[in-house]
């Protein structure tokens, strides 16, 4: 009976073992991901404002239209 309870003990121990490192592993995989989309995040951002810098007219253009689309669907809303 000990021996069946050492040899069940050990198994539970070594799953949870495999389970700590498939744990680590997926952290660890997550965090590379959450770098490389930093990363990419902020390459968009700088060349996103590059844009704007560059292209002053069409920033306020945009701005404009989309201030009368949403002006204008909140009246739609605020109507019923």
């Amino acid at each position: 009976m000990a021996e069946e309870q050492n040899s069940t003990q050990e198994q539970i121990e070594e799953k949870k073992k495999e389970a700590l490192k498939r744990y680590e592993k997926l952290i660890h995989k997550l965090k590379s991901e959450r770098e490389e989309l930093k990363d990419e995040l902020d390459r968009d951002y700088r060349e996103a404002r590059r844009y704007v810098r560059s292209h002053p007219e069409e920033g306020v253009l945009l701005s404009l239209l989309g201030g009368i689309a949403i002006g204008y669907l909140l009246g739609k809303i605020g109507k019923r």
